[in-house]
């Protein structure tokens, strides 16, 4: 894989046809991969006179971030996992304020 300059402002771009990767580095920023970029976009990045606007609104978005996708699944599953629990609970003892939200065996059969 070769960077190769884009036209203004030192930036650099370098593209995996294979994995269709896309490795784009401005000045004053981190190098940052993109994920599924098709070949003809990295081509009109390379042509653009304007690489950053380009950047910023056709390829931005697929920006991937390392190792931070399974972190916020699970972290979105525990948080659904306490509502749901809570949820249960306050229903649970919501059925009968009398009895703390339990039945005695009488009561069920009676109805």
């Amino acid at each position: 894989m070769d960077w190769a300059a884009l036209k203004s402002k030192h930036a650099r771009a370098a593209y995996d046809a294979e994995s269709r990767d896309l490795h784009v580095k401005f000045p004053g920023s981190p190098t940052v991969k993109h994920a599924d970029i098709p070949p003809h976009v990295y081509q009109n990045l390379l042509e653009t006179t304007d690489p950053h606007f380009y950047y910023n609104y056709y390829i931005a978005p697929s920006r991937v971030s390392p190792g931070r996708r399974y972190a916020v699944s699970v972290s979105y599953a525990m948080k659904l996992v306490l509502i749901l629990a809570a949820c249960s609970l306050l229903l649970a003892t919501s059925l009968d304020p009398d009895h703390g939200g339990t039945f005695e065996e009488s009561e069920l059969r009676s109805n």
